[in-house]
């Protein structure tokens, strides 16, 4: 059983690691290659600034994240793990900064309300973790670092949905607009509703159920 938990973890953060750095490659790297999407605007302070901003936060979260969960770096290398959950902290600020702005002007006009409460997660939860570890409550601390990663991780899924589609999930749609709307809104939150069902639901219903037992 332990083979097989180990296995099952290292397939998934190979995999989680996998899609990150594809991510990273084709849409942050891209940029300095020469791509630029409209949302960038014509000038640094027209949007440029917060693109760059937003790549900078992004980058720094999404590559330091999983150094944060595994217990070989937490409990042999505390002192790394502070300083990465520091700089991680500052890279969710430049997240929550840009996206912020980035969110009420982004094409998609019926996709802002998810861009923008995904970013308001993002940012909540990471305070709320640095909160509860100040008051040395583990438990909260890491339940809450899991939701902060899970809202970085929406903001690569969503990117990325045309390597892995969600086809197979609702069928093809013959709107792109709703395709985009159903990818942006599924990404966003049911990869959150299924954390909160694993941490808090199911603990709380069997746990309970053990102690009556």
């Amino acid at each position: 059983m332990y083979f097989l938990r180990s296995t099952g973890l290292v397939i998934f953060w190979a995999l989680l690691i996998a899609a990150s750095v594809y991510f990273f490659m084709d849409n942050v790297v891209a940029y300095f290659y020469g791509y630029r999407s409209r949302m960038f605007g014509d000038s640094f302070f027209n949007n440029q600034l917060w693109a760059v901003m937003h790549m900078l936060g992004g980058s720094i979260a999404l590559l330091l994240g999983p150094t944060q969960f595994w217990p070989f770096v937490r409990n042999r290398f505390l002192s790394f793990h502070r300083l990465a959950g520091k700089i991680y902290m500052a890279g969710i600020a430049l997240i929550g900064i840009s996206a912020g702005r980035l969110s009420l002007i982004s094409t998609c006009v019926p996709c802002r309300l998810s861009l923008f409460l995904l970013t308001v997660f993002a940012v909540l939860s990471t305070w709320f973790a640095w909160k509860a570890i100040k008051s040395r409550n583990i438990k909260v601390h890491r339940q809450m670092m899991v939701r902060s990663y899970i809202c970085v991780l929406a903001f690569v899924a969503v990117r990325i949905d045309d390597v892995f589609a969600l086809d197979f999930l609702f069928g093809s749609f013959k709107d792109p607009l709703l395709r985009r709307v159903v990818n942006e809104y599924f990404f966003s939150f049911v990869p959150l509703i299924v954390a909160e069902i694993i941490m808090i639901w199911i603990p709380g219903v069997y746990y309970r159920k053990k102690q009556k037992s």
